[in-house]
């Protein structure tokens, strides 16, 4: 075997055993443990005729669609721009291609996830048939005292839970994982130079159990080398062009790496 492959071969039994079987039990439905307040509407969302369009435009940004027309823009920035405007737009750190400050007035809600001097961001909304909420991580593991510089965003639309894990860059704690409930699409970075190392990542994935994860923040090669290790513990499939349109009878019965195309550049 060559060296790579002995670092391959290890990092896969290093994420297998980060897995604590004790998070993976006692699922709650998405997000209920991160409010207060009933979400009747979304909770009886799930409609099996409703398909999600989600939009991969660059590094870790995606356009999201819902049912009714809401546009959710992630990382919205000034180097990696949709062709339209969105209703609500997410910024997970405090880099410059992933906010900006720079927000049309017609933007309803700009959702920022580090903290900005007010403390650790926080943030639950509610527009149309779309709920986006966050949960604050770290950009490194810091134990249970967050520094907030980044947040792991959960857009709930058509049914589904999309978690946008932003620049985290640990393993998520029993109770982070179990507040988030089941998710079922992660966008997830791959870079492993300024968020999670593949074993933090795979154990993630295994604790969170999604259906779908889509590689994103690939600096020129990283999204081939982590397929690399991934595809020996998930199922890998390449989707022609940059857009999916997901409904839940789309979902895959268990988890599979999708990788979708961008004209984006990367920085």
């Amino acid at each position: 075997m060559s060296p790579l492959g002995f670092v391959l071969a290890g990092t896969v039994a290093a994420a297998v055993s980060f897995t604590s079987p004790a998070i993976a039990q006692g699922r709650i439905a998405c997000g209920e443990g991160l409010v207060q307040r009933p979400m009747p509407l979304l909770q009886r969302a799930a409609i099996e005729a409703d398909r999600v369009p989600i939009r991969f435009i660059g590094h870790a940004t995606f356009l999201i669609r819902s049912p009714q027309g809401v546009k959710v823009i992630t990382d919205y920035n000034d180097y990696y721009r949709a062709d339209v405007l969105p209703d609500i737009a997410t910024m997970n750190s405090n880099r410059g291609n992933h906010t900006t400050n720079r927000i049309d007035p017609s933007i309803a809600h700009a959702l920022y996830g580090f903290d900005r001097g007010q403390g650790i961001a926080r943030n639950d909304i509610m527009f149309k048939d779309v709920r986006v909420y966050s949960e604050p991580t770290n950009v490194s593991a810091y134990g249970s005292r967050y520094t907030n510089e980044t947040s792991i965003f959960v857009i709930q639309v058509g049914g589904l839970c999309i978690a946008h894990f932003g620049h985290t860059g640990h393993v998520l704690d029993d109770e982070t994982a179990r507040k988030l409930g089941q998710i079922d699409i992660v966008l997830t970075p791959v870079d492993r130079t300024v968020t999670q190392s593949y074993e933090e990542l795979f154990h993630n994935i295994r604790v969170l159990r999604p259906r779908i994860v889509i590689p994103m923040h690939d600096i020129g090669w990283t999204t081939e080398q982590f397929l690399a290790v991934a595809g020996r513990q998930f199922p890998v499939k390449r989707r022609l062009g940059d857009t999916i349109e997901v409904g839940r009878a789309q979902l895959p019965e268990s988890t599979e790496i999708w990788v979708l195309q961008s004209g984006g550049r990367s920085y």
